[in-house]
C-alpha cells in the first residue's frame, strides 16, 4: 500500500487518520472472524467465548450485505450454507473493470462456477450483488478506470458492458468498488456513477457503490476527494462506506475500525447521502504487525496464535477494539490489532442508531460462529 499518513501509536488516542483502502496484494486480505467476547482480559493462550455476544438484534437492519471474495469462495459458501438466513444480499468479488470498458473475471475464477454459485445463492433467498473492482492482473489499477470514466465512448461502453453483464448472468444488480482515483476523477466518476444507474435501473438491477471513509468532503486524501457523497447517493440504490482501515498493513500497529472515529463517519454520511441509502461497511480482519510491517489475519490464525505464545488478550477501551502481542522464535516482538464480536457488535449499534439501510460484512469465511447465534 502507499504510505500517505504518519504512523499511529499503538494505542489508539482520539486523533484524526488516514484510513486506508484494502491492501494492494488482494489475497492478502484475509479476514479476522468474529471472535466474541465480553471479557478485557483473556485467560492465557485463548481467545474469549462468542456465544453471548451477538444476538439476532446485530441484524435488525433492513440489508445484510456478506462479500465473497474470489480466492476464498468455499469457506465463504460454508458460512452461507449455514447463514442464509441472517444475510439478505451476497456480493461475490468476482469482477475487475478491463481497458477496453469490457468486464472480465479475476484471475483463476471460472464462469460456470460462477453461473452455478449465482444459482445456489439465489435459491437460498439471497440476492446476488457482484462487485467489480479497479483491478489488473490482481493489483489495485486506478489508472485504468480513471481512464475509462473519463472518456466519454469508453464510459458509454463500459455502462453498456456492465449493464449485459448484469442481465445476462441473471444477477439482481452490480457493487462497483473503484478505488485510490486522483481528485481529478471526481466529476467524471460520478458522471458515470449516474449514467451507470441509470441503466441499471431501465433494466430492472440495483446499483451500490463502495466509497472511502471520511469525515468531511475533502477527506484524508485524492481518493476521498474523488468520492462526491452526494452525487452518488443521489444515483445509487445503496452506498458502502467502508469504515475500516485506519491502521493498515504498512501503518504502525493499532485499532483496524475505532468506534469513535467510525461514528464520525457516520456522522457526516449522513449529511450528504439518505440514512436509508447508507451501508456500513464493517471490517473482520485484523494485522499482526512487525513494527511496521503487517501480516493479514484469519480467526483460526488469531486463535492458533494465542494457543502458542500463550498470549494474553487486551482490550483497548478507547477505540473498543482487541489486540494482543507476542514475541516470536526469533525474538521479534509482535502487536495484533483485529475485530471480534464484541467491537463488531459496537458498530453494528452505530449503524442501528443512525437508521442506516444495512451493513455489509468484508468478508464471508471463516468467521467465529458465534456472530452469527442469537444470545442468551
Amino acid at each position: 500500500m502507499r504510505v500517505l499518513a504518519p504512523d499511529r501509536a499503538v494505542r489508539y488516542s482520539g486523533s484524526p487518520g488516514r484510513p486506508r483502502r484494502r491492501a494492494r496484494l488482494l489475497i492478502v486480505l484475509a479476514v479476522v472472524a468474529l471472535v466474541a467476547t465480553g471479557a478485557i482480559v483473556v485467560a492465557a493462550g485463548h481467545l474469549p467465548s462468542s456465544q453471548q455476544a451477538a444476538t439476532n438484534e446485530v441484524y435488525q437492519v433492513p440489508v445484510v450485505i456478506g462479500a465473497v471474495p474470489y480466492w476464498d469462495e468455499q469457506d465463504a459458501r460454508t458460512s452461507i450454507q449455514t447463514q442464509a438466513g441472517k444475510l439478505t444480499v451476497t456480493s461475490p468479488w468476482i469482477y475487475a473493470a478491463a481497458a477496453d470498458g469490457s468486464v472480465q473475471l479475476q484471475p483463476g475464477v471460472d464462469a460456470a462456477g460462477e453461473q452455478s454459485q449465482t444459482t445456489w445463492l439465489h435459491d437460498r433467498g439471497l440476492k446476488v450483488v457482484p462487485t467489480i473492482a479497479d483491478t489488473s492482473a490482481g493489483l489495485w489499477d486506478p489508472a485504468t478506470v480513471s481512464t475509462l470514466i473519463g472518456d466519454p465512448t469508453l464510459r458509454a461502453a463500459h455502462v453498456r458492458a456492465v449493464v449485459a453483464l448484469a442481465t445476462t448472468d441473471d444477477y439482481d444488480g452490480i457493487q462497483i468498488d473503484y478505488e485510490d482515483l486522483a481528485a481529478a476523477d471526481r466529476a467524471s466518476f460520478s458522471e458515470f456513477v449516474t449514467d451507470l444507474a441509470g441503466a441499471l435501473h431501465a433494466a430492472g438491477k440495483l446499483l451500490y457503490v463502495t466509497v472511502h471513509a471520511k469525515e468531511d468532503d475533502a477527506g484524508y486524501d485524492q481518493r476521498n476527494e474523488a468520492q462526491d457523497y452526494a452525487a452518488i447517493g443521489q444515483a445509487a440504490d445503496m452506498v458502502c462506506v467502508m469504515a475500516y482501515d485506519w491502521h493498515w498493513s504498512t501503518s504502525a500497529a493499532g485499532p483496524i475500525a475505532p468506534y469513535d472515529w467510525v461514528q464520525r463517519v457516520i456522522d457526516y454520511a449522513v449529511t450528504q447521502i439518505p440514512a436509508g441509502k447508507l451501508i456500513l461497511g464493517v471490517g473482520l480482519f485484523g494485522y499482526d504487525w512487525v513494527g511496521s510491517s503487517g501480516q493479514s489475519l484469519t480467526w483460526d490464525q488469531v486463535v492458533a496464535l494465542a494457543d502458542k505464545y500463550r498470549t494474553v488478550e487486551q482490550w483497548d477501551v478507547g477505540s473498543q477494539s482487541p489486540h494482543l502481542s507476542y514475541t516470536d522464535a526469533s525474538g521479534q516482538q509482535h502487536d495484533v490489532w483485529y475485530e471480534d464480536a464484541r467491537s463488531v457488535q459496537a458498530k453494528f449499534d452505530l449503524a442501528r442508531r443512525a437508521e442506516l439501510g444495512g451493513i455489509e460484512l468484508w468478508r464471508l469465511g471463516g468467521e467465529d460462529p458465534g456472530i452469527w447465534d442469537p444470545g442468551p
